[in-house]
């Protein structure tokens, strides 16, 4: 059992390393700096640890093939690849899709997917019930309560003019 846990934490460990190996790229060069630039350090700090997180991964891999953890174990690999990597991937694709078209349309979109990953079908479910639960949550939170939304890279629009005039005669 320690084990499966072991190797489990190295792959959650080694996709956070990966996660922040991808935001250190993204720093920029000072153009006028002398030395060590800036994404320099944050980039030996991934590269270390992955190193390290490889290391664990082999290790506790092959500690939990000697063991028999993956030859009775797969319910859970089921498990896993059925609904823990849907839910994982409809996450950062609903966190990509912020990014280019701010809430509302990821948040239908996402929730439609979830929806259709626990079995839920027809236009009702799909459809409907994403469209209208993101359109109460976008008017409760962006509209009344004029939380700020960063803007969308394809689609960018302001809320103030959509819900200004609400807000003005809530009194808010």
């Amino acid at each position: 059992m320690p084990a499966r846990s072991d190797f489990i934490s190295a792959l959650v460990l080694l996709a956070f390393t990966a996660i922040f190996y991808v935001a250190a790229l993204e720093i920029e060069e000072d153009p006028f700096g002398v030395g060590m630039e800036p994404f320099v350090f944050p980039l030996a700090v991934c590269y270390v640890l992955g190193a390290l997180t490889l290391l664990l991964l082999l290790v506790t891999a092959r500690s939990a093939f000697q063991q028999g953890v993956f030859v009775g174990g797969n319910r859970e690999i089921r498990l896993f690849f059925g609904w823990v990597l849907p839910m994982a991937v409809i996450a950062f694709a609903y966190l990509g899709l912020i990014n280019l078209f701010q809430y509302l349309l990821p948040t239908a979109i996402t929730l439609s997917a979830t929806l259709a990953i626990f079995g839920n079908r027809g236009v009702k479910w799909l459809v409907t019930i994403p469209v209208m639960a993101s359109l109460v949550y976008y008017v409760i939170f962006f509209g009344i309560f004029r939380l700020l939304e960063p803007t969308g890279i394809l689609i960018e629009y302001d809320n103030f003019y959509i819900f200004g005039t609400m807000r003005k005669f809530i009194g808010i």
